[in-house]
C-alpha cells in the first residue's frame, strides 16, 4: 500500500476493499480517485461510478460494484445505500432467482438496527413505487423518528426541505387510509406553504388584482421506479424505451430549459408518476394510456396546485435531482454535459 492508500485505507476493511475492487479491473481513474477521497465520501464515488455503469448497461459489473461496497463499506451508511441501489437492479431484471435476492436484502434492511435515517428514506421511496405502503411507512417512520419525537407545534414553520420524511409520511399514510395526525397535519401545512411560495401565492391581507394569476406549467412523467413497468407494459415511445429512464429524463429536462427560455413567466413543476394511476385514468375516460396527452389530462384533472407530487424545477444545484436519481441536480439532469 502506497502513501496515498492511507487516504482512504486505515483500516484492514478499507485495504480489503481496495485489493476487491482492484480484482474487477476498475479503471485507474476511479481508483486514483477513491484513494484522494477521505473514507466518508469513497462511498458516494463508487455510488456514482455504479450510476454510470448502469446509463452505459453494464449491469452485471454494477452489481459487482455494489457486491464489494456492501461487503466493505467505509463509511456506516455506505451498505445500506449500496444495498437499496443493488435491490433496485435485482428488481429490474426481472428473473426470478434476482427478484428473490432483492427480497432477502430489503428483509435484511428492514430488520431491527438495519437501516439509518437517510436510506430509509431512500427504500421508503421505492417500497411506496411498488406498492409495498406498509413498509414504506416504517421506513419513513424511522426517517422521521427525530421530527416525531418532537412537539408538532414546534415543527409549525419550518421549511419543507427539513421535513421532506414527515411529508412523504403523511402521504403514505393517507394512501393507506388512515386519518391524518398532528404530525401529519403539520407536514401537509408545510407542503401547501412551500408551493404557495412557489407559484406566488397573495401573502396574508394582499389582495389578487384580476389577470395577476401566474403563468403555471408541469412536465408530466413516469417515476424512475415505474419507468421499466411502462416500458414492459408499452406506454413509452419506442425510442424512448430503447434509451433508457436516464436518456428519459435528460431529455426532459432539455425540453423545460427550452420551453422556460420561450416562457419566463412560467413557473415550472414536474410531476413523477407511476403506471396504475395513468392505466386506472385511461380506462375510465376511454383515453389511450400509452399517449402523452393521457398523463397530461390526469395531471389537470387530479393534481391540485397544493399537491405534495408537484416538484417545483428547477431545483437548486445542491439539492436532489427532480428525476429521483439521488444525485445532485448539478451532477445529473442540471450537469452543465445535458446541454
Amino acid at each position: 500500500m502506497n502513501d496515498r492508500d492511507t487516504a482512504l485505507a486505515p483500516g484492514p476493511d478499507d485495504a480489503a476493499m481496495l485489493s476487491a475492487l482492484r480484482e474487477l479491473n476498475l479503471p485507474d481513474r476511479l481508483l486514483q480517485v477513491l484513494l484522494a477521497q477521505a473514507p466518508d465520501h469513497a462511498g458516494e464515488a463508487l455510488l456514482d461510478y455504479v450510476g454510470d455503469l448502469t446509463r452505459a448497461g453494464r449491469i452485471d459489473q454494477a452489481r459487482r460494484v455494489l457486491e464489494v461496497l456492501r461487503a466493505y463499506p467505509p463509511a456506516p451508511d455506505d451498505r445500506q445505500y449500496a444495498s437499496i441501489e443493488l435491490v433496485r437492479l435485482l428488481h429490474h431484471s426481472g428473473e426470478e432467482q434476482a427478484v428473490a435476492e432483492a427480497e432477502r436484502i430489503t428483509a435484511e434492511l428492514l430488520s431491527p438496527g438495519g437501516l439509518g435515517a437517510g436510506p430509509a428514506e431512500l427504500l421508503a421511496e421505492d417500497l411506496e413505487a411498488r406498492g409495498e405502503l406498509a413498509d414504506a411507512l416504517r421506513c419513513l417512520n424511522l426517517a422521521s423518528r427525530d421530527l416525531l419525537a418532537e412537539p408538532p407545534e414546534d415543527l409549525e414553520g419550518l421549511e419543507a426541505r427539513y421535513l421532506t420524511a414527515l411529508i412523504r409520511r403523511s402521504r403514505v399514510r393517507a394512501q393507506l387510509g388512515m386519518e391524518l395526525d398532528a404530525h401529519d397535519e403539520v407536514a401537509v401545512a408545510s407542503a401547501r406553504r412551500l408551493l404557495a411560495e412557489t407559484y406566488g401565492d397573495v401573502g396574508e391581507g394582499e389582495t389578487r388584482t384580476e389577470g395577476s394569476e401566474p403563468d403555471r406549467d408541469a412536465e408530466v412523467l413516469f417515476s424512475r421506479q415505474a419507468f421499466d413497468d411502462a416500458r414492459t407494459r408499452g406506454l413509452l415511445p419506442h425510442e424512448v424505451a430503447e434509451h433508457g429512464a436516464d436518456a428519459y429524463y435528460r431529455a426532459a429536462e432539455r425540453n423545460l430549459r427550452e420551453q422556460s427560455s420561450e416562457r419566463p413567466e412560467t413557473r415550472w413543476s414536474v410531476v413523477l408518476h407511476g403506471v396504475a394511476e395513468i392505466e386506472a385514468f385511461a380506462e375510465h375516460t376511454g383515453m389511450d394510456a400509452g399517449d402523452r396527452a393521457t398523463a397530461l389530462s390526469w395531471s389537470e384533472g387530479e393534481i391540485a396546485a397544493h399537491d405534495p407530487r408537484l416538484v417545483p424545477w428547477p431545483p437548486q444545484r445542491n439539492e436532489a435531482c427532480w428525476c429521483g436519481s439521488t444525485r445532485k441536480y448539478k451532477k445529473c439532469c442540471g450537469s452543465p454535459s445535458n446541454r
